[in-house]
């Protein structure tokens, strides 16, 4: 190998770094990794003369942007340029490998060790890799094959469902034929059915009489809902219902100053308290 410390693009770049985005195109690949930022020429030579430790640098990330260096530059530079930096490449590898091996015989019979069970790793690698690509070449249950009694239902096209659509609006807009639809007829108007839910006009009329009524005054909400046949098919409905109602009701009578609402503890039971009205003879407190 050369002496680099005669080589005149060398000294240059340690007098004028041009920068490295903008380098000679014959100028050696501009490496950069932790603890070091550089040409390659430069590396080898800090190397050589012991002003850096090889050691601490990824040889794998210098290989990678070596390479990349190396096929960017293809067919800019010259072939015995890129020639020499082959050779300094393979000098830093030759080094790094130095570096790395082992000190003494006990050392290196555990490294062959564990890179014979890393080894043994790999293949055991490719072969669940063999095996995932197997399976996942075998026709695929609910994709290529169904059970029996699960075919596949063919989808129709959205340009289709769509005209369907349409057609089932004009016809509900415009009628049937012979069903309203024609001249002369008049036209069906559908008009859904209400459920006869507890709502909160029944609420506000119920609370005062329950109150006026009630030993002490006081009452639950529960207790001013209306009852409900135990045999109703949407009894649950009518009961969230009237709850519902019942509680806006409440905060109404509340609101008009004609009871007090409580609640001692988060979730628990609600109570309304009477109030009584301020009479003729009886001022009502100042604000």
């Amino acid at each position: 190998m050369a002496d680099l410390d005669a080589r005149p693009d060398t000294m240059r770049w340690e007098e004028e770094a041009p920068p490295p985005l903008h380098r000679l195109p014959d100028a050696a690949p501009h490496l950069a990794v932790d603890g070091f930022e550089g040409p390659l020429d430069f590396l080898l030579e800090m190397v050589v003369r012991h002003r850096l430790d090889l050691g601490r640098l990824s040889i794998v990330t210098l290989t990678d942007q070596f390479v990349a260096a190396f096929e960017a530059d293809a067919g800019r530079v010259p072939l015995e340029r890129r020639a020499d930096w082959l050779v300094m490449a393979g000098e830093l590898v030759r080094l790094k490998a130095q570096l790395l091996w082992p000190a003494n015989p006990e050392t290196a019979q555990a490294a062959e060790a564990e890179a014979d069970r890393r080894l043994r790793q790999l293949d055991e690698l490719a072969a669940m890799r063999a095996a995932a690509g197997w399976l996942s070449a075998r026709p695929q249950l609910g994709i290529e094959v169904f059970g029996r009694g699960r075919q596949p239902r063919p989808a129709r096209p959205r340009a289709e469902l769509m005209l369907a659509f349409m057609e089932a609006t004009l016809v509900l807009l415009e009628g049937r034929p012979g069903q309203g639809g024609e001249a002369g007829t008049s036209a069906t108007t559908y008009r859904p059915s209400l459920a006869e839910l507890w709502r909160v006009p029944d609420a506000l009329a119920r609370i005062p009489a329950l109150l006026a009524e009630a030993p002490g005054g006081s009452l639950s909400l529960e207790s001013c809902l209306p009852a409900f046949a135990p045999d109703l098919p949407d009894r649950a409905l009518r009961v969230r219902a009237a709850l519902a109602s019942t509680l806006v009701a409440g905060l109404e009578v509340v609101r008009d100053g004609k009871a007090r609402i409580e609640q001692t503890k988060p979730f628990g039971t609600i109570h309304l308290l009477h109030i009584e009205p301020a009479g003729p003879d009886r001022e009502a407190a100042p604000a």
